[in-house]
């Protein structure tokens, strides 16, 4: 079985991987686009003396080139050091899946492959605008006016807003090759992120223990309520010991719903079980059981009870009548084929039978426990009593949940990361390549405060629509690995992800609207006659 999840969260990684590089394409490209436009000037400068149009396509991948010169070396590094870190973390968390890991170990077929992508992505991104700035002639780009020969089908909108936002959308929208890659890039990463989410509710249920899975069970022998009250306080402790909790059974009891005779077992709850019990709710209340002396009745066969119908139960040949408070779909007590299932308090349980013993006491242990700690527990009891549970098996399974999680928060968190890098880089090169234009409008009376407004426009154009367009993607992805990964292995059903769509669209519009106010304070602080000569 652990095969085959491991087999699933490789089968989901590789899809993440095409997304992956999707991402990294798209924000070279954007960022390479606008860069370009902005050297179009120095270029020209050079090529009106020596340069064909050929050499500056040229010197424009060259230049992108450059750039891996320290991208690619400082890149690589980072990532032997994080490979590192996980290797270490993964290796203290779970010893015995990970223990064979090097910790100091090298891949070099996976730095070549990573020098290789990053050399091919950023040749590939260089491509067209390297076309672009090609079919510049040097008059343009020396005036600094290269887009300008385009006609505009239709100027800004200033009915609906004021002129410096309609001014900052038109800027937005007027490149639609530009547009889309902006708005394209933003919608990739918040896509991915949605669909690395997925794999943390499938790591959930794959690996990490259910929350009331026992370190140790003591159970009586008999199956009866023979266990001493007494003694759950005994065991709840020890200074080992983070939580123990006990059940009371009442097996093969006769029970009257809707006319029919049926078997039932009653089961009693405490709190922290009536907590867990409210995830299986499906109608009324479980508070209706754990402070009153209602029944939880468990819909798991085909007896169709309704949450306030009374019930019969005969109790030691006396007949008593509850009330179901609450329906819970399923529970993991209900296991017994053609026997109803009630759950209800310990009061009310000492009240319909009589007994306030325990027939199970279940123990959950601190982190620091070992086999030492788990003696003494069973020192406390006599005769009587059976005790099972594995410790250690337990703690490997958390810990292979720890280190998975490791991964997947690892993984989410460069997602972000590159998200609000791309989101400045964006930003600032979007101000740098229309410094000039931004100056002209200074001139003619724009005021520092319309211009801050018009750039943050322009910025919250492409973020709003990579939004909309990652939403839509994002939760169809999400739905579809969710589908595949979650709901066909474990019966989970999907839902919309509220939180994380709220966080990283929280991130991409907080991000934007923080990353424009550095470069326009440096614009603003420029003089006029200074943004208009800027090359």
């Amino acid at each position: 079985m652990m095969k085959h999840y491991l087999d699933l969260a490789a089968r989901s990684d590789r899809v993440h991987r095409r997304q992956s590089r999707m991402t990294r394409l798209c924000i070279v490209l954007a960022v390479f686009l606008v860069a370009v436009m902005f050297g179009l000037a120095d270029m020209y400068l050079q090529g009106m003396v020596i340069e064909t149009r050929r050499q500056t396509a040229r010197f424009v991948r060259r230049e992108a080139l450059q750039w891996c010169v320290t991208a690619i070396p400082v890149g690589l590094g980072l990532s032997v050091l994080v490979v590192w870190a996980l290797c270490a973390v993964m290796r203290h968390f779970s010893s015995v899946w990970f223990g064979s890991i090097p910790l100091f170990g090298i891949s070099w077929l996976s730095l070549g492959a990573a020098t290789v992508l990053g050399l091919l992505t950023v040749l590939l991104a260089a491509h067209t605008p390297a076309r672009q700035a090609a079919r510049v002639s040097p008059l343009e780009a020396v005036a600094g006016n290269p887009g300008q020969a385009r006609p505009f089908r239709h100027a800004a909108n200033t009915r609906r807003w004021p002129v410096e936002i309609a001014l900052g959308v038109h800027h937005a929208r007027a490149g639609k090759r530009s547009y889309l890659l902006m708005t394209g890039a933003f919608a990739l990463c918040l896509t991915l992120f949605l669909g690395f989410c997925t794999l943390v509710p499938f790591m959930k249920n794959a690996f990490a223990p259910k929350a009331w899975t026992p370190d140790l069970s003591i159970v009586s022998e008999t199956n009866t309520c023979s266990i001493d009250p007494a003694l759950l306080d005994a065991v709840a402790a020890e200074p080992s010991v983070r939580r123990t909790f006990g059940r009371m059974f009442a097996y093969d009891l006769p029970l009257q719903t809707g006319g029919q005779a049926r078997a039932c077992t009653l089961i009693s709850l405490e709190e922290t079980q009536f907590g867990w019990a409210q995830e299986q709710l499906a109608e009324g209340s479980v508070e209706a059981a754990s402070a009153g002396d209602q029944v939880l009745f468990v819909a798991n066969t085909d007896a169709r009870v309704a949450a306030g119908e009374r019930l019969t139960l005969t109790v030691n040949g006396t007949e008593q009548a509850v009330t179901v408070g609450g329906i819970l779909t399923d529970h993991p007590l209900a296991r017994t084929a053609g026997t109803e299932t009630l759950f209800c308090s310990e009061k009310t349980f000492t009240r319909l039978t009589g007994e306030n013993g325990y027939t199970i006491l279940d123990v959950q242990f601190r982190s620091s426990a070992d086999e030492s700690d788990v003696a003494a527990v069973e020192a406390l009891f006599g005769g009587g009593v059976a005790f099972t549970g594995d410790l250690v098996r337990n703690r490997q399974q958390r810990g292979l949940y720890y280190a998975f999680s490791v991964l997947v928060y690892g993984f989410l968190s460069v997602i972000v990361a590159i998200t609000m890098f791309h989101i400045m880089n964006t930003v600032r090169l979007g101000v740098a390549a229309r410094t000039r234009q931004y100056g002209a409008l200074r001139a003619i009376g724009m005021s520092g405060r319309q211009l801050t407004r018009m750039v943050a426009a322009e910025a919250v154009t492409y973020a709003a629509g990579g939004v909309l367009l990652g939403c839509a993607l994002g939760l169809a992805l999400h739905w579809f690995l969710y589908s595949s990964l979650v709901t066909r292995t474990f019966g989970v059903p999907w839902s919309v992800p509220w939180p994380e769509l709220a966080l990283i669209a929280g991130v991409i519009l907080l991000t934007t609207a923080l990353s424009v106010r550095g470069p326009v304070r440096r614009l603003r602080a420029l003089p006029i006659v200074e943004t208009l000569t800027v090359q």
